[in-house]
C-alpha cells in the first residue's frame, strides 16, 4: 500500500459526503472503516487491510483485558465505507454529530491512515503547535523509542 502524507480542505454536502481528491485514492483502493480517532477530536479513515490487522492484533488472545474491550467499544462506533462512483466518502450523521462536523472537513493523511476533522477544530489544533511543543514532543518519542530498545536487549 502506498503510503500518504498530505492535508486539504473540502466541503461537506448537506448529505454528509466529501469530495476525495485524486492524492487520497491509494488509501479507498479497497474501502476501509471510518471511525472516532483515539484522541477523541477527530475521525479517522482506516484502509480495509490495516484495519483488519489492527482488530486482528487486538483479538489476538481469547479473552479480552480491560483495556482491549474499551479499545474494542470504541472502534466499534464506526462504519465500513468506501467511495461512491463520483469519489466522495460519505460521512455518518452519528459520527458527524460527534465530532461537530457540518460545513467543512480538514483531511490529514499520514501514511496508512487518513484522520477526518472538522476545519476549525482543525486550525486551533494547528495553531496551538508550536515550533517549542513540536521539538519536545519529539523529543519525548525519541526518549520512549530508546527506552523501548533498551528492553528489547
Amino acid at each position: 500500500m502506498q503510503l500518504v502524507v498530505t492535508q486539504s480542505s473540502h466541503q461537506v454536502d448537506d448529505k454528509g459526503r466529501v469530495n476525495i481528491g485524486r492524492k487520497y485514492f491509494p488509501l479507498f483502493e479497497h474501502g476501509g472503516f471510518v471511525t472516532r480517532a483515539f484522541h477523541n477530536n477527530s475521525l479517522v479513515f482506516y484502509p480495509s487491510k490495516v484495519w483488519e490487522q489492527m482488530i486482528a492484533e487486538l483479538l489476538q488472545n481469547e479473552t479480552l483485558d480491560q483495556n482491549r474491550e474499551d479499545v474494542m467499544f470504541y472502534l466499534s462506533a464506526g462504519s465500513e465505507t468506501k467511495l461512491d462512483g463520483q469519489n466522495r466518502l460519505s460521512i455518518p450523521q452519528d459520527l458527524r454529530l460527534r465530532m461537530g462536523i457540518e460545513k467543512e472537513v480538514t483531511l490529514v493523511a499520514l501514511g496508512t491512515k487518513l484522520e477526518i476533522w472538522d476545519s476549525e477544530k482543525w486550525q486551533e489544533r494547528d495553531n496551538s503547535l508550536t515550533g517549542e511543543v513540536i521539538s519536545e514532543r519529539l523529543a519525548a518519542i525519541r526518549r520512549e523509542n530508546q527506552a523501548l530498545k533498551e528492553l528489547e536487549k
